[in-house]
């Protein structure tokens, strides 16, 4: 009824503000994507008894001409009601005609130049007679209406203001529940290099297998502020991945996610489990129980617990990801998109109870809408004024504030995800308003989970099945996955190979350190499994595209060992007899001995090399070995020598030596042909001087 008596009112006089509201408030998009654009750099996102309101805005000319100086009308309408989630988003994208008979204030807008731009501010202090009339509580239209005094252009942005429920008269209804989760994980991840050297050059125990994945300083940082928002703000719920912990070094966390945030629902939609353990990623790698041994292990206190929930990948949680992570421990999972679609009712408590053959799991789905914005994201692509961090906390604080108006008695609870890619400024941003938000209950994780859920069972079992039955896996890069699995399957048998073919089992290192910090031969080669399978984890990471970087850095892992040991040929041989030597060192740069094989071939049948000799390198030193040399003629050929282990599995590239040669008469053949000789001469000679002479001679 308000709304319909203040359009009836508009048509007298008195509301000749309305008129110049009305002119204004029809399709924002065009209007924005005209000459002149507004945007909300800051704005009191929550007006109480005392905060007054404060905004600055940036009006940008988009012509090739300069605009004459103008104003900016901030309008509003203090009655009025949203009726309805589609009434909202109606206002924010510019296609409700909504009266508004109310001027906040009018903001001077200079001379602006073409494509230039310019910053104007406003504070009302809490004293002003207008904010006064501002006396219920609630979200209420905002139009900033923008006019050049030539004329020449025009301007209007739709956006909301929320008036809280302090200091104002009347019954206070029950505070609709709100948990606000952050991720704290990271996909950027990259091979550490001194880590890497430090294993293959020393068989010290202090070099971990843990560390040979590192994260840039950049990201350490990010990691760190947000980490220091969870300490700021006890209401914020830290989720973080393990992986990242000891990064972190005095982490707050409020719960953990799966190790190395390892997406478990692609895992489930594979459903080829020998395909994950080939590539070097068990099962027991991202438990739940992993996730608690490692939160103690940083911490150093082997009581220290968190609740492990398992975070969402690529899939959505249908029953058979559910029945995936209720096996590795996890009784409680968390839907970060796909699971629901809590716009198309009203809003409700996001906790589903469904069951599955390893026991019931507890869903907690993430509203669709509000960690939209909070993510960085547009309700709609015609909302103008959410595209950026003030125009979208507007938007989150209107409606959280019509979500607790839209049905003021029920017991409900919503779960806000701030997604990994929020920075920490726009998460104190959110936070810093929110405590303002006088309608909201903050809660902790476990308080959401405590709540009854919204359905159980058989309804529920179909939730989940109509979340994993409208999941198109075809836009997932399935191509992509089964290649980083096959390169992390290569890498790791490269590996498995070099340890059992190559490295002396059971043999002692060469370095004389201590023996409680030393590995034998045997925890030194596993040392380089286990690095291998904590990369291989972090590629499958929910964040990480498959095909990464840190896929590919398994394979260099791998090529980085065997180039510990080396081979040393002749560039060229001369043969002058029938037989020689081919002298070849091996070099081991490793802590432990090997055992190997030198393989080598010419491109002749004439001139030929030794096929294999076998070589045993001790520790850090280096082995001569000779390859033998048979040729029967003279000439010129090409010998490929390699280390291959005794499978005949290649270890190093292929060098090559040229063999020339020149067969001198000192030969075993040479002789023989002198003798030929020598025997023919005495025979001519016999029959010289015994034949029969001719009559006539």
């Amino acid at each position: 009824m308000l709304p319909l008596l203040f359009a009836m009112l508009c048509l007298g006089s008195i509301c000749a503000p309305v008129a110049h509201a009305e002119e204004n408030a029809g399709d924002s998009t065009s209007e924005q994507s005209s000459g002149v654009s507004i945007a909300i750099d800051s704005m009191t996102p929550v007006i109480t008894n005392d905060s007054g309101l404060a905004m600055t805005l940036t009006v940008t000319n988009n012509t090739d001409s300069a605009v004459d100086q103008g104003s900016i009308d901030a309008l509003t309408n203090f009655s009025y009601t949203f009726v309805s989630r589609s009434d909202v988003q109606d206002w924010a994208d510019g296609s409700a005609r909504i009266p508004l008979p109310d001027l906040l204030v009018t903001l001077h807008v200079p001379r602006i130049e073409a494509r230039a731009s310019v910053t104007v501010s406003s504070t009302l202090p809490a004293s002003e007679e207008i904010l006064k009339q501002l006396n219920s509580w609630g979200p209420r239209p905002l139009a900033l209406s923008y006019a050049a005094d030539d004329g020449s252009q025009s301007a209007q942005l739709n956006s909301f203001i929320t008036r809280s429920q302090d200091g104002l008269q009347g019954e206070r209804t029950p505070q609709l529940h709100m948990t606000m989760m952050m991720p704290l994980t990271a996909s950027a991840w990259s091979i550490n290099n001194d880590t890497l050297k430090a294993m293959r050059a020393q068989n010290s125990a202090e070099t971990k297998a843990s560390s040979i994945a590192k994260l840039s300083d950049t990201t350490v940082s990010a990691l760190r502020d947000k980490d220091k928002l969870a300490k700021q703000f006890s209401q914020l719920q830290t989720v973080a991945d393990p992986q990242i912990l000891s990064a972190l070094q005095t982490p707050h966390v409020s719960a953990l996610m799966q190790p190395a945030d390892f997406d478990i629902n692609m895992y489930s939609y594979v459903n080829n489990d020998g395909t994950y353990t080939k590539a070097g990623v068990q099962k027991t790698s991202w438990a739940a129980s992993t996730a608690t041994q490692t939160l103690r292990d940083v911490l150093k206190d082997e009581k220290a617990s968190r609740p492990t929930y398992a975070l969402q990948g690529s899939g959505p949680w249908n029953v058979q990801a559910l029945n995936t992570a209720r096996a590795q421990g996890y009784d409680t999972v968390i839907a970060t998109h796909d699971f629901d679609n809590q716009d198309d009712d009203t809003a409700h408590t996001c906790i589903y109870s469904v069951p599955t053959d390893s026991g019931d799991v507890t869903v907690m789905s993430a509203h669709t809408l509000l960690s939209k914005l909070v993510q960085g994201t547009s309700t709609s692509s015609n909302a103008q004024a959410e595209t950026n961090t003030a125009g979208r906390l507007q938007r989150f604080i209107a409606q959280t504030a019509f979500y607790q108006m839209e049905q003021p008695y029920e017991d409900r609870a919503l779960l806000v995800n701030f997604g990994t890619s929020t920075s920490a400024s726009d998460i104190y941003t959110y936070m810093e308003a929110l405590g303002q938000a006088s309608w909201l209950d903050l809660t902790d994780l476990q308080t959401l989970r405590s709540h009854q859920a919204y359905v159980s069972g058989d309804e529920a079992t179909q939730v989940a099945n109509e979340a994993g039955n409208n999941f198109d896996v075809s836009q997932y890069n399935t191509i992509a996955l089964s290649s980083t699995l096959s390169t992390l399957t290569s890498s790791r048998q490269s590996i498995e190979r070099f340890n059992s073919a190559v490295l002396l089992a059971g043999t002692t290192s060469s370095q004389s350190t201590d023996s409680k910090d030393s590995l034998g031969a045997t925890q030194w080669s596993e040392r380089w499994l286990q690095a291998h399978d904590d990369l291989a984890l972090l590629a499958l990471n929910a964040n990480s595209p498959p095909g990464t970087d840190i896929a590919a850095d398994t394979t260099s892992m791998a090529d980085y060992l065997r180039a510990g040991v080396s081979l040393t040929t002749p560039a060229n041989v001369n043969v002058v007899s029938e037989s020689a030597s081919l002298p070849v060192t091996v070099t081991n740069n490793l802590p432990y001995a090997i055992k190997l094989r030198i393989s080598s071939r010419t491109d002749s049948m004439e001139i030929v090399t030794s096929r294999f000799v076998d070589v045993d390198v001790p520790a850090n030193s280096e082995t001569q070995a000779t390859l033998k040399i048979r040729v029967s003629t003279s000439g010129t050929t090409t010998a490929n020598q390699m280390l291959v282990n005794n499978e005949g599995v290649p270890l190093s590239g292929t060098h090559t030596t040229t063999i020339t040669s020149q067969l001198q008469i000192s030969d075993k053949s040479g002789l023989i042909f002198i003798a030929i000789a020598v025997l023919l001469g005495i025979v001519g000679l016999w029959r010289q001087f015994n034949r029969k002479k001719d009559p006539d001679e």
